[in-house]
């Protein structure tokens, strides 16, 4: 017998082992690079359709908001339809998502087909782990899995914005989309050659779902990613609609809780009730928040540095080999079984504080591009650490019925709400403290201050002498020296704010290094379970 039948992996019988882990690879690759596909440059995607940034970072939340929601549906599904079917079906609709996305016009349009991806993303993500996990882990470990697991799936994304950047560049933002629905056709060739055919009758749960509690769930996750996103570029609570979605999102999620407590529930809330789960939650909440301090780093390479779109995606790729290097880590250490659980926590958070340190002293008004490939590097190898750890932390006490709702609270957590809350709260920040440092600044930008008289001086016989008038050329001197207020402000701004989560980053280092996760040396090997089946 083929050993990918003995293995239970849904090919024909002729098909080779290699041949069926490629095919595996081949579904996934489109899967993983289809949320670059507006992420890898805003700004080219705002200008052509017109559009504010806030609009595509939407649109990015709203395909992690469908996942989040497909999760708890997919056991109901699978039993009545074959791999097969799923993955013909999922991927000739993302094809379809894709083409209109691309030639979409209204952002409307693209938010709502990106939230549609989301969820059957989440179809396709849980059938390769299903084909993968024989290989990746032939006797079930959750550590083992997620070692080779993750690294893929967050490289895809890296190297998907980084594409999408140089395609936008070349020639247009929606090459991407062609892009990827290649790939997606090039899937669906695969699964009809090597993917088997089962007689089942194709039935759809329809009464077995509970569509009020999807509907009201994802419209309380949307709203609050809306406003999230959407509030400092409305004025927050001066605006009617951030007012009316900030009282309405704890309405919905509270009928949603409501609606838990019935027979047949859409998410069984009893998850909540395990200690190591939410202490794994809010660790990986604060895994999202310092990680999102990326929003500094954005701010400096492109109102400092001026590093155009193409340069600043690809910079990402260096989380690449911390991805690498962090899966190893934990892979090994949950294999050796020699220090305990807490000391790899602390390493996870030393890495985002060794990030933020040298961001926070290397960032100069002449800093140079190279220097930041370094502190990307350790911030990838910590963000692998702790989801790994945690992914492995958070379903120890759990019952295996839980586990697909573990899945539905972990994306929820770490790929909704944590991010976009994060982001804006750092936005929101550097605004507000660039405004402060600038009024600081400001009251020493007079005529009588030898460096502010000689930058306007310097400016203004440059403008007078490409023949510029008098008045235009003062204008222009005068806009110089603003422009030079506005970087030393948004620099004073940029080093506080990464001063004081620096500070934040040591402390967690600190606690969780004596926070007693495990009472013993040897940490419990967690099988994989429903949330992988």
């Amino acid at each position: 017998m083929n050993r990918l039948q003995a293995l239970n992996v849904p090919i024909r019988p002729w098909v080779p082992r290699w041949l069926g882990l490629l095919t595996a690879f081949v579904i996934l690759l489109p899967i993983t690079l289809v949320n670059g596909a507006y992420t890898g440059d805003i700004v080219e995607v705002s200008g052509t359709l017109g559009v504010m940034s806030e609009d595509i970072r939407m649109a990015y939340y709203a395909t992690s908001v469908g996942m989040a929601i497909a999760y708890p549906i997919i056991p109901k599904l699978r039993p009545v339809i074959t791999t097969k079917t799923v993955l013909l079906i999922d991927l000739l609709l993302q094809v379809i998502l894709s083409f209109i996305c691309a030639n979409a016009r209204q952002m409307e349009i693209v938010i709502t087909c990106s939230f549609f991806i989301g969820i059957l993303k989440a179809f396709v993500m849980l059938e390769f782990t299903t084909m993968t996990r024989p290989f990746f882990s032939p006797k079930n470990v959750r550590s083992e899995f997620y070692a080779y697991f993750y690294p893929l799936v967050f490289s895809g994304g890296q190297i998907s914005m980084a594409l999408t950047a140089q395609l936008a560049y070349s020639y247009q933002w929606q090459y991407m989309y062609y892009f990827v629905m290649i790939l997606q056709l090039l899937a669906i060739l695969f699964v009809l050659l090597f993917f088997r055919y089962a007689r089942r009758p194709i039935r759809f749960p329809f009464r077995e779902i509970d569509w009020k509690s999807m509907l009201v769930g994802s419209t309380a996750m949307l709203l609050v990613v809306y406003v999230a996103t959407y509030g400092k570029q409305l004025d927050w609570f001066s605006s009617d609609k951030i007012l009316a979605y900030t009282l309405a999102a704890p309405l919905l999620l509270w009928l949603f809780v409501r609606r838990q407590y019935s027979q047949t529930p859409f998410i069984r809330l009893t998850v909540l009730n395990s200690s190591k789960a939410l202490i794994g939650y809010v660790f990986m909440i604060i895994t999202m928040v310092l990680s999102s301090s990326s929003s500094v780093l954005t701010s400096y390479l492109n109102s400092v540095l001026r590093i155009d779109s193409v340069h600043a995606n690809s910079l990402n790729l260096w989380m690449l080999p911390g991805f690498v290097c962090g899966a190893f880590i934990c892979y090994w250490w949950f294999r050796w079984q020699r220090w305990r659980f807490r000391i790899l926590i602390a390493g996870g958070m030393s890495c985002f504080a060794v990030y933020l340190a040298i961001l926070y002293f290397g960032i100069e008004p002449d800093g140079t591009y190279e220097m930041l490939y370094l502190p990307m590097f350790f911030r990838g190898m910590g963000m692998l650490i702790l989801f790994i750890a945690f992914g492995v932390y958070v379903v120890e006490d759990l019952d295996p019925k839980l586990l697909i709702y573990n899945a539905f609270f972990l994306i929820t957590f770490r790929s909704v709400l944590a991010p976009s809350i994060a982001s804006a709260f750092f936005n929101n920040m550097i605004y507000r403290l660039q405004l402060q440092s600038m009024s600081v600044l400001s009251e020493n930008m007079r005529m009588d201050n030898p460096l502010a008289a000689g930058t306007f001086n310097q400016s203004l016989n440059n403008a007078l002498a490409q023949g510029h008038p008098l008045e235009e050329a003062t204008q222009l001197a005068t806009n110089t020296l603003y422009n030079t207020l506005q970087t030393q402000g948004l620099l004073l701004g940029l080093k506080t704010l990464l001063g004081y989560t620096l500070l934040f980053a040591i402390v967690m280092a600190v606690v969780s290094r004596f926070i007693p996760f495990h009472k013993t040396l040897k940490v419990e090997i967690v099988r994989t379970g429903e949330d992988m089946v």
